[in-house]
């Protein structure tokens, strides 16, 4: 249950008509005087009827009475985050084609003795003139049920005098708010305003306050009149800042270094078409426990909405509590695949976040979404190692890595398979970089050709990029894209300084071999006593050695062979100066 922290003037989204204010909910945390607790009590109600609510616990009564609404008029910050938020949530019940019934709750000072529990002053709103009658705030028949309701509940009410500080009948009461025409943004007739003020023991503590809430919440339900699965809420409480407010997004959005990911001219394209025709298709949100909003689907719609500064826009609400986020991971799924399918990157990425969310190993991935992302063969199940591709490209994106191989994914300028199995593996972004700005892109190999061409530039004990960096590489780079099949002599060329290294590598260490092998074993020892062959696919990083030891001579000859190849480093590419 929402606690009221002080302060704090507490904003509370609802999915109906009722609307709850509190002017003066501050409640000393030291306790120096009697206790106020009904802002708890206006939060529990809240909570209980998932109804609107401007509850202040922020501001000392003694300071600021924020009941006096041209008091509260001159001071713009004050203004902004108490009388404006009931402006917007009105204009929410209004838009969405119901009648606003807005309770005011105080609280009666401690020393005020009262046999009621709770008064009802309904006010009068302006009058055209002083002969003409006055207007209620709300209708007598329907202030005749609310009491009755409330009374079934054992609580004992009475109609406040008129002359007395529990009707709300001051022009400048926020009981007035929606009645004087004065207050110009705020004027509506058709709103209808009620103020309850409750004796003081009743709120004097937060379990009692609570239990008063208890009470009134099913008495005040029958006058709740409930919005559609569809309707309009205001944009501004849409959230989109942090991760949790975009785990069901899988749309890729918000990056500069991709901007042709996000598809620009598809969002302007998108907003212009919505100016146009309006909105086809609501957005899916999910109303979270602290009573504001996140998207579920829709998150391009919303980027192409408030760049036309649409202050409503048409929703479909579920509560974040009716489903489980397994639920929500697949609805979002379908609304999003019915549309357009997922480009890779964004099939990784929901993958990404399935998996953080809901705790699922690739496995599970595949037996749960395999068949709604359509990935896999038809009429095969998609395996482990086909979710685990799709996350390892999408994982190159969470760090930041190789915008250009990520936009190219996109957009179908790189295949995937490409990308996922020869590309991803590459652990150093600057490698992976230059392989595919040098080596794929221009050439486009296949993947057998893209193995082999890796194969042969990974014989050379430098990094990647520093090997693709040489000048011999680059000169072979220039003539394979002059010659009519590219990819096929590149191959040629590298195997030609491929072998000519290697032909270079074994004679060095032929060199060194023989060298050892006199200074140890004697001018006429032959490969039978001691030799050096390069160990085979190790990619020069191993060697054998084999030797003869002479009975009597071995740790002489053993001394010797430590000696030699401490002094010559058999795996130096340059002779020894």
């Amino acid at each position: 249950m929402k606690t009221a922290s002080p302060q704090t003037i507490h904003r509370i989204l609802g999915s109906n008509n009722i609307l709850l204010i509190v002017a003066d909910g501050y409640n000393a945390p030291n306790n120096t005087q009697p206790g106020n607790f009904i802002a708890s009590l206006a939060l529990s109600m809240a909570e209980k009827l998932a109804c609107y609510a401007v509850v202040n616990a922020k501001y000392k009564r003694e300071i600021m009475d924020l009941s006096h609404v041209t008091t509260v008029q001159e001071r713009p910050k004050v203004r902004d985050s108490f009388l404006l938020p009931i402006k917007k949530f009105k204009e929410e019940i209004v838009g969405n084609g119901l009648l606003p019934l807005v309770l005011i709750l105080q609280a009666m000072p401690p020393k005020e003795h009262c046999e009621d529990m709770i008064l009802f002053g309904y006010g009068q709103g302006q009058r055209a003139s002083s002969a003409a009658p006055h207007r209620p705030t709300i209708s007598p028949s329907l202030l005749a049920k609310i009491r009755m309701a409330v009374e079934d509940q054992h609580l004992r009410t009475a109609i406040a005098p008129t002359n007395s500080a529990y009707c709300g009948r001051e022009q400048q009461h926020l009981n007035q708010l929606f009645r004087q025409k004065q207050y110009q943004d705020f004027y509506d007739p058709e709103v209808r305003s009620l103020l309850l003020t409750f004796r003081h023991d009743l709120i004097s503590q937060r379990q009692t306050a609570e239990s008063i809430a208890l009470m009134l919440a099913p008495a005040l339900e029958q006058f709740c009149q409930s919005m559609s699965l569809v309707r309009n809420i205001d944009i501004n409480n849409i959230d989109t800042t942090n991760d949790e407010d975009l785990q069901y997004i899988f749309r890729l959005q918000g990056d500069s270094r991709y901007s042709d990911v996000l598809r620009e001219s598809y969002i302007e394209e998108l907003a212009s078409s919505i100016d146009r025709n309006g909105l086809l298709h609501p957005l899916v949100l999910l109303k979270k426990n602290d009573g504001r909003y996140k998207i579920l689907c829709g998150f391009r719609r919303f980027q192409a909405l408030k760049r036309l500064h649409q202050p409503l826009v048409e929703a479909k609400v579920y509560q974040e509590s009716d489903f489980s986020p397994e639920d929500f991971f697949n609805i979002s799924l379908a609304e999003n695949t019915r549309r357009r399918n997922l480009n890779p990157i964004e099939i990784g990425n929901f993958l990404e976040s399935a998996s953080n969310t809901l705790g699922l190993s690739n496995v599970e991935l595949a037996e749960q979404f395999g068949d709604t992302l359509g990935i896999g063969k038809p009429g095969q199940k998609v395996s482990h190692s086909t979710i685990h591709k799709y996350r390892k490209v999408n994982q190159i994106r969470l760090r930041g890595e190789s915008p250009e191989i990520i936009s190219d994914v996109v957009n179908e300028k790189l295949q995937f398979s490409i990308a996922a199995e020869l590309l991803a593996p590459i652990k150093n972004s600057e490698d992976r970089d230059a392989l595919y700005a040098h080596i794929v892109k221009p050439f486009m190999p296949t993947r057998p050709q893209l193995t082999k061409l890796l194969n042969l530039l990974e014989q050379d004990s430098l990094r990647l990029h520093e090997t693709i960096a040489t000048p011999q590489v680059q000169r072979s780079i220039a003539k394979a894209l002059a010659s009519p099949q590219p990819v096929t002599t590149l191959i040629r060329l590298l195997g030609k300084k491929s072998d000519a290294t290697t032909g270079e590598h074994k004679a060095l260490l032929d060199a060194k071999v023989r060298g050892i092998r006199r200074r140890c074993f004697g001018e006429n020892a032959s490969k039978r006593d001691f030799n050096i062959t390069p160990a085979a696919r190790a990619g020069g990083d191993e060697l054998i050695v084999q030797f003869r030891l002479k009975k009597g001579e071995t740790q002489r000859t053993l001394e010797l062979l430590a000696n030699a190849l401490t002094q010559d480093d058999l795996f130096a590419e340059e002779p020894s100066a």
